[in-house]
């Protein structure tokens, strides 16, 4: 069974910069563990309270899906949104 969890929390993330400049997400920490991404899903820019921000739904290893978020003005990574299996975090 997966639950959708609200979670905006600042996360530690890495990512590549391909040579088109595209930035992928290739791992981060939540919650004392580290998370490697498997799927890269959806890109998209959101405006939020006058920032303009860069978001990914990416799948882990796992089979987790997240929403993930960056603030280039704050130079900010966080998660937004969880779907996770078996409530495991």
């Amino acid at each position: 069974m997966t639950a959708e969890v609200l979670v905006n929390e600042p996360v530690d993330l890495l990512y590549r910069v391909m040579p088109s400049g595209a930035i992928r997400p290739t791992s981060f920490i939540w919650r004392h563990q580290t998370r490697y991404v498997d799927t890269i899903g959806r890109t998209w820019e959101e405006r939020v309270q006058g920032a303009t921000l860069r978001c990914f739904m990416i799948q882990t290893v796992e089979g987790n899906t997240f929403e993930i978020r960056f603030d280039p003005a704050q130079d900010q990574w966080f998660i937004q949104r969880a779907w996770l299996r078996d409530l495991v975090v």
